[in-house]
């Protein structure tokens, strides 16, 4: 037979050399030791040795046949007969990972003995690692005489590498290759536990980091890009230059981030729209690679956005629940799915997240290993730490104590004292006095609901005014938008934005949002609490925690570039928001906010969240939710080991989650989009599938299943009848009794 092929259009050997060479500059940048970076280098050079199979070479060999006839022009019906074959020949394929792994067992087994980082790396490089990863697997490989001619090939190379292995080591990988695959697996090793056992218990900072080289350099080679792909260079320059191009001088504190670049752990307080990011970029500095996080989609994309005018289009990765849509409108479609998948699992120079992104590679989703070692190996930045439950930041506590970045900031207005306990800052930067001597609020109460001051609200508005009106719940948002609405106000200068619009909608309404005209009235729910960046001129809200309350203010005369505009806080809350928050801390929020002054500094709205937090912080709810993530985390690490979390095993399911307050939700999509739906899946167009899909609480869909909505099987979505409109969004089940308190961030 002719030289083996790794891919149709690549021989296995000049593969499996580039996958190596790959892996060594990896090890590099990231600074492995030597024994697991050896082990790494060998995973590389071994992890497509099955290939040389035959029934593997078939399979190419049809692929190549199907290439050749597309390329000749040949007839439908031809390529169809074709694409047959070749699905048949990768059916009757033997596993090359598993065929590659079984050598490797012998080989690390035999020069560096346990553990078996190696094996686990190769026997797990196509399917996560498993109870059940082959487990059916009787019958072993036909042919095997081409896989050990290619190991003997191997032998004067991978002593090249400080690899020593003779040519007696070939019976031994010759007699196991003829054993049962599922058994050797399901083997006691000596008098210990199964070999598969044996792999669960590795240690998964070692496993994860050997299988995150192999499967960097192996994705690296198959996409025909470089390590510089993946590693950020010139960064520091790379701000400075932005900065100086917007004739930005460095405020004292984001001088001071510079000069404490040499921190491990930094915590960064400055009020808001002060340079608080800059601060953070300048203190990353020339880090390899920076994973900035933050609280919601909306932030996510408006930083890469950001940050892609910093370092470059191509060098910042997007990774939230929807940035594939958002990587597929930004780049051609090749393009759209490699940054998606290297942003996915962080490896890009620069990739912002939400927190959940993070989190996953802890609570080990798919692809953890990836995301565990690339967040260890970089500067990660915590942007509005403030903006998470206890639960979550209890599991966020447990990660960052077992496995910390190299380099962590975190970031806030408000910065309570358990935030700076879950890293212990070695340094903490608080901006200059002067930004906290700002006022730029009026405090004002009403003493009724908000729903009865639709005559102040528009008064102002007639004035030329851009109102912001925050209430605590979509149903509260979308009456109140309807009653505007009827009191005369032109639709051009009424907006309303809720979490209960589909995707499309949303991200139109949010440009309409930020471009608004003087005499635009915004009625809007907790979305815009951590999501736009927008300043308005004045503020009605209903009462709401102080904290929030913060960050609603944060959202009208941002940037303090006119004198103290009015806020006038609803005292008597509407339906629904006593669900949410409780009416003790509702309570004590508007005792706290009554105490201030009528024209509070920022110094005096931070200090009031802190009160607050203290209180709440210190509660022992509090303390045991944060327990309860520390624990949480514990629990799936005890159970999984090196595993992958299966979301198909309903147990392990209920272990997959980041938080507990607010319930989950599922999107759907609105009956009056589904030919719209229908006619993007006909034209290859799935992607845009997203555009018309909206979130609702997922009891809503348990609860009304056949009534409200029902399962559309072929675009793989529910499908909801409830009313749906672009301008007041999904309409809440008429026959759902109770306030709604699912207004989701």
């Amino acid at each position: 037979m002719d030289e083996p092929l790794a891919k149709p259009d690549q021989g296995l050997m000049d593969h499996l050399q580039q996958v190596a060479s790959l892996g060594k500059e990896i090890s590099s940048r990231l600074k492995l030791p030597g024994d697991v970076t050896k082990r790494a280098i060998l995973s590389c050079w071994l992890h497509d040795i099955g290939k040389a199979l035959e029934s593997f070479q078939t399979y190419m060999l049809a692929i190549q046949a199907l290439e050749k006839a597309k390329a000749n022009g040949a007839p439908s019906a031809k390529l169809k007969e074709l694409e047959k074959v070749v699905r048949s020949k990768k059916a009757l394929a033997f596993p090359h990972a598993l065929a590659s792994a079984i050598p490797t067992l012998v080989i690390e087994k035999s020069i560096m003995g346990d553990p078996l980082l190696a094996v686990a790396a190769v026997l797990s490089h196509h399917s996560p690692l498993s109870e059940s990863l082959y487990a059916h697997q009787e019958k072993p490989p036909e042919g095997i005489d081409v896989v050990i001619n290619f190991i003997e090939r191997l032998i004067p190379v991978l002593h090249g590498e400080g690899i020593y292995i003779g040519k007696e080591i070939l019976p031994r990988v010759e007699k196991i290759l003829n054993l049962s695959p599922a058994g050797i697996l399901d083997t006691r090793i000596g008098k210990s536990v199964k070999l598969r056992e044996k792999l669960r218990t590795l240690p998964r900072g070692d496993f994860a980091v050997v299988k995150t080289v192999l499967h960097l350099s192996d994705w690296l080679s198959s996409a025909h890009k470089k390590p510089e792909d993946i590693f950020l260079s010139e960064g520091m320059q790379k701000i400075q230059c932005y900065l100086k191009g917007k004739g930005v001088h460095p405020r004292e504190f984001q001088k001071k981030a510079v000069a404490y670049s040499a921190a491990k752990k930094l915590a960064i307080q400055a009020p808001t729209g002060t340079g608080k990011t800059e601060a953070l970029l300048l203190w990353a500095g020339d880090a390899g690679r920076i994973i900035y996080l933050l609280p919601t989609q909306a932030t996510v994309n408006a930083m890469w956005k950001r940050l892609q005018k910093i370092y470059g289009t191509t060098s910042v990765g997007l990774a939230h629940g929807r940035s594939s849509y958002m990587l597929r409108k930004t780049y051609e479609e090749r393009e759209a799915i490699d940054q998606r998948f290297f942003s996915s699992v962080f490896a890009r120079p620069v990739v912002v997240a939400t927190l959940d992104q993070f989190l996953i590679g802890h609570l080990q989703g798919r692809h953890w290993e990836e995301r565990l070692t690339l967040s260890q190996k970089a500067t990660v930045i915590f942007d509005e730490i403030h903006a998470y439950e206890p639960f979550t930041l209890g599991i966020l506590k447990g990660a960052l104590d077992s496995y910390p970045p190299e380099r962590l900031a975190i970031a806030s207005a408000t910065l309570p004292s358990i935030l700076l306990k879950l890293v212990d800052p070695i340094k903490k930067i608080r901006a200059e006095g002067s930004l906290w001597r700002r006022k730029r609020h009026f405090l004002q109460f009403r003493d009724f609901p908000i729903f009865e001051n639709i005559s102040e609200i528009t008064e102002f508005a007639a004035r030329g005014k851009r109102v912001l009106v925050i209430v605590n719940t979509v149903r509260s948002a979308q009456e109140l938008y309807r009653t505007l609405s009827e009191s005369g106000i032109s639709p051009d200068k009424l907006l309303l934005l809720h979490s209960r619009f589909i995707f499309r909608d949303r991200l139109k309404k949010e440009l309409e949002i930020e471009n608004a005209a003087p005499g635009t009235i915004l009625v809007a729910t907790q979305v815009v609490e951590v999501s736009l960046d927008i300043s308005y001129d004045l503020l009605f809200t209903e009462t709401a925690p102080v904290d929030a309350l913060v960050q609603r203010m944060g959202r009208v005369n941002r940037r303090c570039e006119q004198q103290p505009v009015p806020v006038i806080i609803h005292t008597i809350p509407g339906a629904g928001s006593v669900t949410i928050y409780g009416s003790d801390l509702l309570e004590s929020s508007l005792s706290i906010i009554k105490g201030l002054p009528n024209s509070p500094t920022d110094h005096d709205l931070a200090e009031a969240a802190n009160k607050l937090y203290e209180v709440i912080m210190a509660q022992k709810s509090y303390q045991d939710e944060i327990k309860e993530g520390i624990n949480h985390l514990a629990a799936i690490r005890e159970i999984l080991g090196c595993y992958t979390l299966d979301l198909n095993d309903e147990k392990l399911r209920g272990y997959f989650m980041t938080r507990r307050r607010g319930g989950a939700s599922i999107d759907v999509l609105p009956d009056s989009f589904l030919d719209e739906a229908i006619k993007f899946k006909e034209n290859g167009e799935r992607w845009r599938l997203t555009e018309l899909l909206v979130p609702v609480p997922i009891y809503w869909v348990s609860k009304f299943l056949n009534k409200w909505f029902w399962a559309d099987q072929d675009l793989g979505v529910y499908v909801t009848e409830l009313d749906y409109s672009s301008t007041t969004g999904l309409q809440h089940p008429p026959d759902e009794e109770g306030p709604s308190n699912y207004a989701f961030i």
